[in-house]
Formats: C-alpha cells, structure tokens, sequence
C-alpha cells in the first residue's frame, strides 16, 4: 500500500484495497494481488489436502489391531494404531498359575509392547503423510 503524506500520487491513481482506479475511471485489480490471491489459494487447497489425507491415516490407525505379548505369548495385550487399548487376552492356566506380582509384570510387559508397536507403526504412516505432501518428517523428541 502507498501512502501519500503530502499532495497527490504523480501516477493519478488513486487506490483502494486491491483495486486500482486509473485515470480512465477503469477499475482493475493490481496483478501483484492477483498472484498473492492464486498463492493463497494454492496454499488453502494444499492444507485441505492435507487435512483429508491426515484424516484417512487416523482411520487407518483407528481400525488397526496392535497385539504386545509377554510370558511367550500367554498374556496378550490389544491397542489400535492411537495407543488405545482394545482388548486383552491371558492364558487361563498362566492365570490360575502365577503370582500377582508375576502376572502384574507379565501385562505391564505386554502394555508396553504394544505400546511400542502401535508407535512405530504410527510414526510409519506419518512418515508416509509427510513425504506425500512434500513436507519435512517430523522430529522425534529427545528422551529425558
């Protein structure tokens, strides 16, 4: 935007937003807001693509079955590809064999698998989403 603090524009246009007035009384829009107009355009279609892919890939991890397992398989654990919990599963004769403490450890062991893999795959599809749409991966955060 010009600004004039004294006397009028040497060029007799007068302008108003993205509107030039020439001296013809002809309105037209400047050409430098046209390509801001198609950038910004450009940049809105780009984020609702964006929008619509990262939408598909929560489905995808929504609808994904992550099993952790400990104590060789007998204590299953089951979370969707969001960290969240589905299911579990423990072997009745471990059950009715084994400490509290025991079987207290065998399912945090199994959380935590789980856990781990439904990161990992998670992490892989967000990957995948960035390298689709061109942007850098994401950082991993530091561990404390």
């Amino acid at each position: 935007m010009n600004l004039l603090w004294f006397g009028k524009d040497k060029k007799k246009e007068q302008r108003d937003g993205d509107i030039v007035k020439s001296d013809k009384g002809q309105q037209q829009l400047r050409s430098t807001d046209m390509g801001e107009t198609v950038s910004t355009m450009e940049n809105f279609k780009k984020a609702q693509d964006i929008g619509k892919r990262t939408s598909t890939v929560l489905h995808e991890l929504s609808s994904m079955m992550i099993e952790g397992v400990a104590a060789d398989g007998k204590v299953r654990i089951f979370v969707d590809g969001q960290q969240r919990p589905t299911g579990a599963d423990i072997d009745e004769k471990y059950l009715a064999s084994v400490t509290v403490d025991d079987l207290n450890t065998a399912v945090t062991a199994a959380m935590q698998d789980a856990h781990i893999k439904s990161t990992e795959q998670m992490e892989e599809k967000m990957q995948a989403l960035y390298a689709e749409v061109g942007l850098p991966p994401p950082q991993k955060p530091k561990s404390s």
